[in-house]
């Protein structure tokens, strides 16, 4: 297998409402064996007719499918991904002792969960799915576009204008939000509670009920995240 065929990634959610089944996206991150590093890559979905940049995907967490089993993937993760929807999604699929022990984790107060996943051809469920390993891009950040940085990107591809990857996982970490913040210098939480504030179905009353700083404590709550 080339260098090109294969390639590590890893990924943080967190939980809400004191569930394991509910979660929700964090930052895609690069992966580092021994440490936790903020660089984050970028990832694009290339099919038929089009390629997306890969952003927010909607997180499921379910049991392994018996093809996952098959293929002695007992903790695997899937990007899906079609044309025709908003949003690609990550299914990660995780085994019963994985749950239990992510369970453990955020009682402990330890609601950021980060995955390192393990994409190889011999994984995937159709030739006609492929992963390119990372290969260096420019950043689009417009706040650095006097100083143009290097990022790296992975590039998955189909010959369909829908998709599926599979990705072993091969390790787990939980952290508090606060200590994750620090090495990452990401609050998913944050983001993901501004977002929720200003949806246009819900702003008017969160506005008039909690204003903005008092709402945004109130969803760090409820991502059981006490201060």
């Amino acid at each position: 297998m080339g260098e090109m065929d294969h390639c590590k990634l890893r990924v943080s959610t967190f939980s809400m409402w004191g569930k394991v089944d509910r979660w929700l996206f964090g930052d895609f991150l690069k992966y580092s064996e021994k440490k936790i590093v903020p660089e984050k890559p970028e990832l694009v979905f290339e099919t038929f007719n089009q390629e997306t940049k890969v952003q927010n995907p909607i997180v499921l967490n379910r049991g392994p499918h018996p093809s996952l089993r098959a293929k002695n993937l007992k903790d695997a993760a899937m990007f899906t991904y079609c044309a025709k929807s908003d949003r690609p999604i990550l299914d990660l699929q995780v085994s019963s002792y994985l749950r239990s022990v992510i369970e453990d984790d955020y009682r402990a107060g330890n609601n950021i969960h980060i995955f390192d996943l393990e994409f190889r051809t011999e994984y995937q469920l159709e030739k006609e799915f492929s992963v390119q390993g990372m290969s260096p891009s420019l950043t689009d950040n417009l706040d650095k576009i006097k100083k143009p940085e290097l990022t790296e990107k992975i590039r998955f591809r189909s010959g369909y204008n829908q998709a599926l990857w599979v990705a072993k996982i091969i390790s787990h970490r939980s952290l508090h939000l606060d200590e994750y913040v620090k090495l990452v210098k990401s609050d998913p939480v944050w983001r993901e509670g501004l977002k929720s504030y200003f949806d246009p179905y819900l702003h008017d009353h969160v506005k008039k009920k909690y204003g903005l700083g008092n709402y945004l404590d109130r969803y760090r709550e409820q991502c059981d995240v006490p201060f």
